[in-house]
């Protein structure tokens, strides 16, 4: 445990007053954003996600917008296909498994 907390505090000491790069206003956006991050750069996840989540702020918007909808929007993001499919997962499991909201713990 000795050697975690000195990193932690090694951190701390470097980043006192960390801030995500990402830019979102709910725990879902987050969610969808960090999806859209793999292999791409945050400025890049934060200019597709201003058009994407005044279409989609919610899952049930998402799921409204569908999923070749979705695609065409985050294509500059990469890998496009699989993240579609993946927000789109999350989404459905996010409304039939927790009301529509991202759990606060891994329970």
């Amino acid at each position: 445990m000795q050697k975690m907390d000195k990193i932690f505090e090694t951190l701390d000491e470097l980043y006192p007053n960390p801030e995500c790069a990402l830019k979102f206003e709910t725990p879902y956006q987050l969610l969808v954003a960090v999806v859209l991050s793999a292999q791409c750069t945050d400025a890049r996840v934060n200019q597709v996600t201003k058009e994407l989540f005044l279409l989609a702020p919610t899952p049930e918007k998402m799921l409204e917008l569908g999923e070749e909808n979705l695609k065409k929007i985050i294509h500059p993001c990469g890998f496009f296909n699989n993240k579609a499919k993946s927000i789109i997962s999350l989404s459905k499991d996010l409304i039939e498994r927790f009301n529509g909201e991202v759990p606060r713990d891994l329970e």
